[in-house]
């Protein structure tokens, strides 16, 4: 009988009423701000506002600024981003759409242009964010130059900000603002608190420092994309947030363009040479390898036990087991030391760790936090030690192959069912999105090398065209024989196939 990973937490595991209250009044919270800030603003416009088009900046509505709609819509988007309900506005410095260096004084700013909970990415350090009151009753959206001078739109004007400044505004200009976000999501002593809770002592003991990982990110021809930079610079800035900078992995053409962005960028090729390469870049160093995906926005964990759902017929349970379960948003660095310690710990010495393939976290509340056989996604991994290498014939689904490759090899993985990479996946331009065609012929053409290399294991998602379900138990079962024929090794991994029962899941 093989042994069960263990899970460890110095708190209970099962779901928390106090959490899921806490959760239901956060979302209570943000609608009542949300609905406070729409009524006000209704009222206004139907009271005709200031009664007229246009309106100054030092114009004050009737009632004072705090009952104006410009006053509420602040306190709705401070609402959004604290989970709390906010009736008095947190002070100018300490919102979002402050300048983060120089900038025009805010004790300096005209009453009726208040400094905004939000930023926009792509807003210099030393300019501001604001919203202010119109004159038929409405808020207006924009920004204030290091000057003072307010600022309705980005581009498209001949007063518009880039039209004005003579250059286009990128994440690279508001890469600090992105950075001051990031820290609000992740806060100054999360990781610790997650790796104390959520690893046993003996397990903390395998919990290695950020200079024994090697991290890199395969991408290739965002760099010239407006949201793609974005995207790009928001997984910089969580890994500069713990003192991390990262290698890029990028294909010839876009080399510069990602050099320009401030980022520590090499020629990796095609998908599948890359990953290679960073595979091997990590066993040169004498490091972890850690792969991570160009557009995740977080990283996040659920502390919490497998539940019971017998008799559920919707999510109903799950989700109300899910609404009590303890968060933590954890840094990439965090997540890694996390699995490789889980891995290690492990009495089945998986060498290929990972998180749950999609961020609907109430499909994992039924299953075991860990599984030995499950599908690993290519978004965020870690290998230890292993010699698997990723098969450059294939084009998409890479990651499949190589998790088979490991199974194969060292008879188990390690999926961490409770972790999440809330990543954009296939709706993002570029990268592997370019490869794809909209006939599907390619997803099938890999597809078609994996059922050859691994025979039973995959076979066709009914539900989901071009998609496949995965089964490595199934490894070697024929559909004449219904029974295991003869394995073969694939190459270039070898060793003694170890079969461990495994269970199938939807790729992604």
């Amino acid at each position: 009988m093989v042994a069960k990973l263990k899970t460890t937490s110095i708190i209970n595991r099962g779901p928390s009423t106090k959490v899921a209250k806490a959760r239901a009044a956060a979302k209570q919270a943000k609608r009542a701000a949300n609905a406070k800030a729409k009524a006000v603003e209704e009222q206004c416009r139907k009271s005709g506002g200031f009664g007229k088009k246009m309106v100054s900046v030092w114009a004050i509505p009737k009632g004072g600024i705090e009952n104006s709609p410009a006053y509420r819509l602040v306190a709705s988007r401070c609402s959004q981003l604290t989970g709390t309900a906010v009736s008095k506005l947190p002070a100018p410095k300490n919102r979002a759409g402050a300048p983060l260096a120089g900038g025009f004084p805010l004790s300096k700013w005209p009453p009726n242009m208040l400094v905004d909970a939000q930023r926009a990415y792509w807003l210099p350090d030393n300019w501001g964010q604001a919203i202010k009151n119109t004159g038929p009753g409405g808020t207006y959206l924009g920004w204030v130059s290091p000057e003072g001078k307010f600022f309705y739109h980005r581009h498209g004007y001949p007063t518009a900000i880039e039209e004005v400044l003579g250059r286009k505004l990128t994440a690279v200009d508001g890469f600090n603002g992105i950075l001051r976000g990031v820290k609000n999501i992740v806060k100054i002593d999360a990781d610790k608190r997650f790796l104390k809770e959520c690893l046993s002592p003996a397990e903390r003991k395998h919990i290695l420092p950020a200079d024994k990982f090697h991290f890199g990110i395969v991408s290739a021809r965002r760099a010239t994309i407006d949201q793609g930079i974005h995207d790009l610079m928001v997984v910089e800035g969580h890994f500069r947030m713990v003192g991390i900078k990262p290698t890029w992995y990028v294909d010839a053409e876009s080399l510069e363009d990602y050099k320009k962005l401030g980022l520590n960028a090499k020629v990796g090729g095609k998908l599948t040479p890359a990953r290679n390469m960073v595979l091997d870049d990590a066993r040169k160093l004498g490091k972890k390898c850690v792969q991570v995906s160009d557009d995740i926005g977080k990283w996040e964990y659920l502390d919490i036990a497998k539940q019971d759902l017998r008799g559920q017929i919707g999510f109903e349970k799950s989700n109300a087991a899910l609404a009590g379960a303890r968060r933590h948003i954890i840094s990439p660095l965090a997540a890694a030391q996390f699995i490789l310690a889980k891995m290690r710990s492990s009495p089945l010495k998986p060498q290929l760790g990972g998180v749950f393939p999609t961020a609907n976290a109430a499909m994992t509340m039924g299953a075991d936090e860990f599984s030995k056989a499950h599908f690993i996604l290519g978004d965020f991994f870690v290998a230890d030690s292993s010699s698997c290498r990723f098969d450059t014939n294939m084009t998409l689904k890479e990651d499949y192959d190589f998790t088979c490759s490991h199974l194969h090899k060292h008879g188990s993985v390690l999926r961490c069912n409770r972790m999440f990479v809330h990543a954009k996946h296939a709706t993002n331009k570029g990268g592997a999105v370019a490869t794809r065609d909209a006939g599907g012929s390619k997803e099938r053409h890999n597809i078609a090398i994996m059922q050859r290399k691994w025979p039973g294991v995959f076979k066709l998602n009914k539900k989901r065209k071009d998609e496949v379900l995965m089964n490595w138990n199934n490894h070697g079962v024929t559909e004449e024989t219904g029974k295991a024929g003869k394995l073969k090794k694939s190459a270039p991994c070898k060793g003694k196939l170890k079969v461990k029962k495994g269970a199938m899941l939807k790729s992604t």
